[in-house]
Parts: C-alpha cells; sequence; structure tokens
C-alpha cells in the first residue's frame, strides 16, 4: 500500500505588543508546540534565481527596451481590472 503524506500549511501574521505580559506569556507558550514555527519579521526571505531565470528576465528585460513587447500604464492596469470584475 502506497500512502502519502500532505503537509498542509496555513500562515498567519499577528501583531502582539511585546510589552504586554500576557502576550509575552503567550509567545513563549506557542514556542512549546512543535507543530508552530515562529518567523521573526527581520527573518529575511531567502530565495535565489537559476540562472535559467536570470537569462529569461534579462531577456524580457531586453525586449522592453527595444520595444518589442506590450508594456500597461498603470490606469490601463486598473482599468482592465475593473472591467474584468464586472
Amino acid at each position: 500500500m502506497n500512502s502519502s503524506i500532505v503537509k498542509e500549511v496555513m500562515i498567519i501574521t499577528i501583531d502582539i505588543d511585546t510589552t504586554n505580559k500576557k502576550a509575552k506569556a503567550f509567545i513563549n507558550f506557542i514556542k512549546t508546540l512543535d507543530f508552530i514555527k515562529i518567523k521573526e519579521k527581520e527573518d529575511p526571505v531567502e530565495y535565489e534565481l537559476t540562472q535559467q531565470q536570470i537569462n529569461i528576465l534579462e531577456e524580457r528585460k531586453q525586449r522592453h527596451i527595444k520595444k518589442e513587447s506590450k508594456s500597461y500604464s498603470w490606469d490601463e492596469i486598473k482599468d482592465e481590472l475593473s472591467d474584468s470584475s464586472k
């Protein structure tokens, strides 16, 4: 029998006043739970593009600079979004 486990993750952002004693107690409590991972706001997001992705972006940038691709103004984007929601 082939069984696979699917991990579902819910990301929640909570603003907490850390000067409040009850808030500190709450944070200390949830840190003890093995199914919760706390990321401080200052934690950087680590992500690197592959060389292939960089090349694709560079090609698209060059096409844009040479006016070989379509560009949209912010007003055009807002109008399109507004029209699509009707």
